[in-house]
């Protein structure tokens, strides 16, 4: 029988009204799969390849073949824009077949809401169709309402996982583990998983990831992408030059474009130029800023804009437009002064573009933030053009993007599952609530003992406290903090001040201004009138002139060995790279010249005079981490450069090749023990939600496992020469 004739009749006519010339290759194994088997499914093909039909065509027949008695379809997403933007796109379709779909976020409707946990159970008026939710609200779901979540899942039949790389990389992903099977557990029901990704490195590993915690297997057809032409681009401004904004001005005017940065002051700032240009030149404002400081409502109307508008938008975003939001299609995407974070985030922004068919156009304009001085030679070398073309490369050569490193250590979102069990349970036995905390799929590597020592600090800081029952519950320190509408979430929010002009909130920022002082956000220029650092608002009016808005982030990035490895093999090679302009060319030949006359191309080890060395170990981020306080134990003065967003090599200062190379034999027959080193855990990383709530042992253990990699400075050292 043809695919197409399996599918329920409502949706027959939702093919042949979509005008669809036939079933894409994506659609057809992911029917075969839910057709044919039992098995969860993971589907990871490129933008705009059909996923979400999919996923959603043959769930929806077999719950019209068998109508769920419940909400039959739970689809889970990390961002409300794309739980509106699905919402628009399912509500004709479940009309057609008599399902209802609601969204369920913090900006949704508390209507269709109330409607759904009223709804009856005794006929067909009851739960049905689709919920549309993020991690948070379904957080929210279990811990106050989770009578209702008896009646809500009781059948539940599929949940649908949208961008699973997105959630395997953080602690969110680890959140929703730990949330799925809560609900599997409270509700009794037993749902298939289906997963959606666009960038996945290890399918085997996001397979284990959307199995956790169940007994089906997972299945992952292997659908060939469709071919895509790529015009690709790259230029690169040295420090100081100018003429990059004008570039931007022309290779953006008439194209619907996305201007990618990695910070959100870099976005702002493109924008405010970029407008300034087009007012000169009496050209239509057509630029528009999106990233996580911007209100809402504003972000909103700039992704209906890109989607509709008959004039191209040219929008500069951070990360908050890489995820699968439809904005329609784009003319290309430009990456704007740094190199991307990661492959995984080039491949999602370079997949934004060339869809259905287009040629796909990326552009990368990139700007040395370097101050070069002839006495240093390093200072020559920008190693984020050296990134930016190992990134290329990497994709181009092998397809190959970052694999996700579990966490075994998540000590801090064991205390936040623990005290939502608690909220939602009430007064739980110690026992009872080990099992439900240390058989969740996020904490399978963590001890009964180290669950007792949370335990005992968490009661003696009275976040916990003895019941009449002698069991467990939320204790009288804990209450107004798990109350509270931020608990809901893992991640950390900043304290900020909302910024209003005429009682409107146009965004955030993280520090107060004074009257006077200056701001730009959302592209624009405002002048600060008034600041309430009590209240936290920042009144504000237009200004004409310029300025810079300054947000609080931490920009050292992670880096995996093998991009470490293609970024040094860019100084090594004799390759000429197609897609550079001649003046990146240039660029790149002399810092290769300088490399080769350092030694940095062939050498681990480069000496520099009078008695210091480069030591360039070619290790992944947490391993570079590792040796440097490795070596610090050992009396050498190791310092981390370049700093900000591309940490590589290693300063030894007051050190010849001789005294590292024995720093390195004693590593290599001492071995790296972390607990005899003095250093401060919590300057690994940005300081976590829940950091304050562990005990000191637990706290240091989660981020060494998160930051440090002994075994990896250990094999450097095992294989650097005696």
């Amino acid at each position: 029988m043809d695919m197409y004739e399996q599918f329920a009749p409502y949706i027959q006519d939702y093919i042949y009204r979509q005008g669809w010339s036939g079933l894409r290759p994506v659609q057809t194994a992911a029917a075969e799969v839910l057709f044919g088997s039992d098995d969860h499914l993971l589907l990871s093909t490129g933008t705009a390849s059909g996923k979400t039909e999919a996923a959603f065509l043959p769930a929806l027949t077999l719950l019209h073949r068998k109508p769920a008695q419940s909400v039959g379809i739970l689809y889970v997403s990390p961002l409300k824009a794309l739980i509106n933007d699905q919402f628009a796109r399912l509500t004709g379709l479940l009309a057609a077949g008599g399902l209802p779909v609601t969204k369920w976020h913090g900006d949704a409707p508390a209507g269709a809401k109330t409607r759904l946990l009223q709804s009856k159970t005794a006929n067909d008026e009851g739960p049905r169709g689709v919920l549309q939710i993020t991690p948070e609200s379904l957080e929210s779901l279990l811990m106050h309402k989770s009578a209702a979540c008896k009646r809500l899942f009781a059948d539940l039949r599929f949940v649908i996982v949208d961008e699973v790389h997105y959630f395997m990389s953080n602690e969110r992903g680890l959140q929703l583990q730990c949330l799925l099977a809560r609900l599997e557990r409270l509700c009794g029901c037993n749902p298939r998983r289906i997963g959606l990704s666009a960038t996945l490195g290890n399918p085997e590993a996001a397979m284990d990831w959307l199995c956790a915690g169940t007994h089906r297997r997972c299945r992952h057809p292997e659908v060939p992408d469709q071919k895509r032409r790529l015009l690709l681009w790259m230029r690169y401004f040295c420090f100081g030059e100018e003429g990059m904004r004008s570039l931007l001005y022309e290779q953006t005017l008439g194209k619907k474009t996305i201007i990618f940065t990695i910070e959100r002051v870099a976005a702002e700032l493109t924008i405010a130029h970029l407008k300034r240009i087009a007012a000169k030149a009496k050209s239509p404002d057509v630029y528009r800023v999106h990233h996580g400081s911007i209100n809402a409502a504003l972000r909103e109307e700039t992704e209906r804009e890109m989607k509709r508008s008959e004039t191209p938008v040219v929008t500069a975003a951070t990360v908050t437009l890489e995820l699968g939001l439809d904005i329609g299609d784009l003319d290309r995407v430009i990456q704007m002064g740094l190199a991307p974070l990661s492959v995984s985030s080039f491949v999602q922004r370079i997949g934004r573009c060339g869809r259905l068919g287009q040629q796909a156009e990326l552009l990368f304009v990139l700007q040395s933030e370097l101050e070069p001085t002839p006495d240093d030679p390093l200072s020559h070398l920008d190693w984020e053009l050296i990134k930016a073309i190992a990134i290329v490369q990497l994709y181009l050569e092998e397809r190959w993007v970052e694999p996700i490193a579990p966490q075994w250590q998540p000590f801090g979102l064991l205390y936040h599952q623990t005290m939502c069990t608690l909220a939602a349970l009430g007064e739980v036995s110690p026992a009872r609530l080990a099992q439900n905390m240390l058989t969740l799929p996020a904490f399978r590597a963590i001890s009964q003992e180290d669950f007792k020592l949370l335990l005992r600090h968490l009661i003696d800081r009275g976040h916990i406290m003895r019941g009449d029952a002698g069991g467990l519950m939320v204790g009288y320190n804990a209450e107004p903090i798990v109350t509270s509408y931020e608990f809901l979430s893992v991640f950390t929010a900043p304290d900020e001040f909302q910024v209003r002009h005429k009682n409107e909130t146009i965004g955030t920022v993280t520090e107060a201004t004074l009257p006077g002082e200056r701001l730009v956000l959302t592209g624009r220029c405002w002048e600060v009138t008034a600041c309430d650092e009590q209240k936290k608002i920042i009144n504000v009016k237009p200004s004409k002139r310029t300025a810079e808005t300054k947000w609080k982030s931490f920009t050292r990035g992670k880096m995996h060995k093998h991009l470490v490895r293609r970024m040094h093999r860019v100084l090594a090679e004799d390759t000429d790279y197609p897609y550079l302009s001649p003046e990146t060319r240039n660029s790149l030949a002399k810092m290769r010249g300088i490399a080769r006359t350092l030694g940095l191309a062939t050498r681990s080890i480069v000496p520099l005079p009078p008695n210091s060395c480069i030591l360039a170990p070619q290790l992944g981020t947490p391993a570079l981490q590792t040796l440097q306080l490795a070596l610090q134990g050992q009396g050498i003065r190791a310092s981390m450069i370049p700093g900000g967003f591309t940490p590589m090599l290693l300063h030894c200062e007051s050190c010849t090749e001789p005294m590292l190379r024995r720093a390195l034999r004693a590593l290599r027959t001492e071995g790296i023990n972390l607990a005899l080193l003095d250093f401060d855990p919590l300057k690994l990383r940005p300081r976590q939600k829940f950091d304050d709530f562990l005990p000191e042992e637990l706290l240091r253990r989660e981020i060494i496992a998160e930051c440090l990699d002994v075994d990896g400075a250990m094999q450097f050292a095992a294989d650097c020469p005696p």
